[in-house]
C-alpha cells in the first residue's frame, strides 16, 4: 500500500531533522558509530553552536594534514570525516542560517571534501573518491569567487577522473574522459592532468580498438597457449600503467608485470609521484 499524503508529508519533515552529510560517506550505522567512539576517544568530539562547530572542524582537517603529511591515512580519513560530522548541520538548521554562515559553511565543506577526496583516492577507495568529488561538485557553484570555484572543479574533476579511470567495474573512461576536459579547461597549465587526458584518450581508442576487432580467429588459426593469454591479461598498456602511477597506488596487475620486466632487464621502473595534495 502506497504511503498517504499525511504519512509523505511527516516523512519529509522528519527528513530536514536529519543530518545528511556523514550518512552519504558512513551508509552503515555501525561504521558512524566506531567514527564517533574513535572522535570521543581522542577528545574530538563535536562541540554546540554555529562559531564553534566551524572552528573545531577546521581543527580536524588541518589536523587531518598532518596525518597525510605522515602518510597515515586512516586517521586522515577519520579526521576528514569528523570534520564532515561536525558541519553536518541538518537541512532544517541550513535553513535558518543568514548568507553569511551558509558562505562560511561552504568555503570550509569544499577543501573538506578536496582533502577527503585524495585521502580516498590514496586508499584506493574508487566509490567514496566519486562520492567526494561528487558531492564537492554540487557546493561548488555556492562560492563566490570565480578564481576559488575553477580550483576546486579543476580538482575535484581531476580526482573523480582517476577514480573513473580505475580498472574494474567502476570503470567510465568516458566519464573520466569529460571530467579531465573539464579540469584542463580550468587548469590549462597542469601538466599532469594533460598528462593524464591524453592517456585517457589512449585508453579510450585502444578499448574501442579491441571492441571493433573483437570476434572469432579466422578459420586455420592456431588458438593461444593459456599460459601465454593469462600473462597478456596480466599486462597493462602503458597508458594505463602512467595513468594509475598519477593516482598514486600500484596496480595489483602493474606489480606483476612491474617485476616480469625486472628480470628480464635486471632495471627498476619509476612511479610517477601523485598529484600534490592541496
Amino acid at each position: 500500500m502506497a504511503p498517504s499524503k499525511w504519512d509523505a508529508e511527516q516523512e519529509r519533515q522528519r527528513d530536514m531533522l536529519r543530518e545528511h552529510w556523514l550518512r552519504y560517506f558512513c551508509e552503515v550505522d555501525a561504521e558512524r558509530k566506531q567514527l564517533l567512539q574513535w572522535l570521543l576517544g581522542e577528545g574530538l568530539t563535536r562541540p554546540s553552536g554555529f562559531e564553534a562547530r566551524l572552528s573545531h572542524a577546521e581543527r580536524l582537517r588541518q589536523l587531518g594534514n598532518e596525518w597525510y603529511r605522515k602518510q597515515d591515512y586512516r586517521r586522515a580519513l577519520h579526521c576528514g570525516l569528523g570534520a564532515i560530522h561536525t558541519i553536518d548541520f541538518s537541512p532544517q538548521q541550513q535553513l535558518s542560517m543568514d548568507e553569511e554562515q551558509r558562505l562560511a559553511l561552504v568555503s570550509l565543506l569544499l577543501p573538506i571534501l578536496s582533502n577527503l577526496s585524495q585521502v580516498f583516492l590514496n586508499r584506493g577507495d574508487v566509490i567514496s573518491t566519486m562520492k567526494a568529488s561528487t558531492l564537492g561538485l554540487r557546493h561548488v557553484d555556492k562560492l563566490k569567487n570565480p578564481e576559488e570555484v575553477d580550483t576546486f572543479k579543476a580538482k575535484l574533476r581531476f580526482r573523480r577522473a582517476m577514480a573513473r579511470g580505475e580498472p574494474g567495474p567502476e570503470q567510465d573512461l568516458e566519464a573520466a574522459l569529460e571530467d579531465l576536459r573539464d579540469a584542463a579547461h580550468r587548469m590549462p597549465r597542469d601538466k599532469q592532468i594533460r598528462t593524464c587526458l591524453e592517456n585517457c584518450k589512449d585508453l579510450l581508442r585502444e578499448a574501442r580498438g579491441k571492441a571493433h576487432g573483437k570476434g572469432s580467429a579466422p578459420e586455420g588459426d592456431q588458438s593461444e597457449n593459456p599460459a601465454e593469454s593469462a600473462e597478456k591479461e596480466d599486462e597493462l598498456s602503458p597508458a594505463l600503467e602512467t595513468m594509475a602511477a598519477c593516482v598514486g597506488k600500484c596496480l595489483g596487475k602493474l606489480k606483476r608485470c612491474r617485476r616480469r620486466c625486472q628480470r628480464s632487464s635486471g632495471s627498476a621502473t619509476g612511479q610517477i609521484d601523485a598529484k600534490k595534495r592541496e
